[in-house]
């Protein structure tokens, strides 16, 4: 069995991973693409903080020593309520990434789309209705007074160690997870662009597959494995994966300014260069639909979506770079097509 201080080991380093990508989303916002920090970054860094929240009450436990009884239900008061915090952090916490997906599926969405938003309206009511159950349920499930849960000497019923809330609170959780992945299906399908670029973008959707598997080996540990220190580490992996997954959707810009100053580093060695910058697409798109981005810009979106009579068309950002001899001036030249 792994030992308990390998368990908290992993369990910082997996914080500490979501901690940098969140911060990346968050740089990415504020200096690449020179906007404000909007819902969906309130609302991730709230999962942060939960996540935060539960590696505490962790190393809490684990400073007393009670980490590798899982289900011991007469421990010492502390640990008690240690463990009746952990339920808020995790199992309310775990919505926070939701919500924030979901505030980023109102800016995806065409306002003309009338039968996505209302899906999407039903999917954030949804999820609402969940997230307000469960942190009821982990409040009265024992009783009007939560203090049961960590009252002196042994109690027939605890939130912590009921496998009965445990299923209730996974099928609701599960459940937001899979209507969340599925969601964007449709509006994928609708785009007006290539397979390829189809493709790239159901797969930075279909990243939440990986919560979802986690979420259901975490499920199958508690089911089969009642007593085992591992039981940990999932939980602490869902709820930061899920934050994690959320955080990456963002970072395509700062990825690109590495690609940049590497390709820049590349043309010191090789000469100057000359660019040009095209946009594929339709003359009949307006002029205000289209965002112009300079090639020593990071500042703007490499993909605008644009609601068409027939569709959604996604224009796409082409940077052409043409080598030169040396003496030539540099020039800029935008074609529209």
């Amino acid at each position: 069995m792994i030992s308990s201080t390998a368990v908290m080991a992993f369990e910082w380093i997996i914080l500490i991973l979501a901690y940098i990508l969140v911060a990346g989303r968050i740089y990415v916002k504020l200096f690449l693409r020179g906007f404000g920090i909007y819902a969906a970054d309130y609302l991730l860094i709230a999962g942060l903080v939960a996540c935060q929240g539960l590696l505490i009450c962790d190393t809490l436990t684990y400073q007393m020593n009670a980490m590798d009884d899982f289900s011991l239900a007469s421990t010492s008061t502390p640990v008690k309520k240690i463990r009746f915090a952990t339920n808020y952090f995790f199992d309310t916490g775990i919505y926070f990434p939701k919500f924030s997906i979901i505030a980023f599926y109102f800016n995806l969405v065409p306002v003309t789309n009338s039968s996505m938003r209302k899906a999407l309206y039903a999917l954030t009511g949804l999820t609402a209705a969940f997230a307000l159950t469960t942190f009821l349920c982990d409040t009265f499930w024992c009783g009007a007074d939560p203090s049961i849960n960590w009252a002196e000497g042994h109690q027939t019923c605890t939130v912590f160690t009921s496998m009965t809330l445990m299923r209730l609170n996974w099928s609701l959780n599960f459940t937001t997870e899979v209507l969340n992945l599925v969601f964007p299906i449709p509006l994928l399908s609708g785009l007006m662009t290539s397979t390829r670029k189809k493709i790239g973008l159901a797969v930075i959707f279909g990243m939440g597959l990986i919560t979802i598997i986690v979420s259901v080996g975490r499920f199958v540990t508690m089911l089969y494995v009642h007593n085992d220190i591992s039981i940990y580490i999932w939980a602490t992996a869902e709820i930061c994966i899920s934050v994690m997954i959320v955080a990456l959707t963002a970072l395509r810009p700062l990825l690109r300014k590495f690609t940049n100053n590497a390709s820049t580093s590349s043309d010191d060695r090789t000469g100057p260069t000359r660019n040009s910058i095209y946009w594929p697409g339709s003359n009949k798109i307006p002029r205000r639909h289209v965002v112009q981005v300079g090639s020593e810009s990071l500042a703007g979106s490499e993909t605008e979506l644009n609601t068409m009579s027939g569709g959604i068309m996604m224009t796409h950002q082409v940077t052409v770079s043409i080598g030169k001899p040396d003496g030539d001036e540099e020039s800029n030249s935008d074609i529209r097509g």
